[in-house]
């Protein structure tokens, strides 16, 4: 895979759509071998199945979560399932978990570019507003 088919790949939903991706990984991961119906994360994040599909879908992609399908009350549904991968995936400790930073896809890039770090209307917005919380 590319380099900017991965940045592709890595990029985050836009609104806030890192935080809800986080969130739907923690629910995922904390469900373990069971699974967690799809419904029932859409009902706890208060999200519409159709972007809460899309997010979905990216994170199975990307190897965090598998999709399975399941009959519950006569329906086909989905169970969502940790991988290998999302239960090795590294955790930050919560104080880190607010800089913006951390979940940019293009961090990598930014520490070859001094000049995009300090232009960053992200990083500044927490800087400004986040630090003092």
């Amino acid at each position: 895979m590319g380099m900017r088919s991965e940045a592709r790949e890595l990029k985050l939903s836009e609104g806030g759509g890192d935080q809800i991706e986080k969130r739907i990984l923690d629910i995922v991961s904390a469900s373990g071998d069971a699974g967690v119906l799809q419904r029932n994360i859409w009902q706890l994040l208060n999200l519409d199945s159709r972007k809460g599909s899309k997010i979905v879908k990216r994170l199975e992609r990307m190897g965090f979560i598998s999709r399975e399908v399941v009959v519950h009350r006569g329906r086909k549904m989905y169970v969502l399932k940790p991988t290998p991968r999302l239960l090795r995936a590294p955790r930050l400790p919560q104080l880190l978990e607010e800089i913006p930073c951390f979940y940019c896809p293009l961090l990598l890039s930014c520490s070859n570019e001094q000049q995009r770090v300090l232009s960053c209307e992200k990083l500044n917005q927490w800087l400004v507003n986040g630090v003092d919380k």
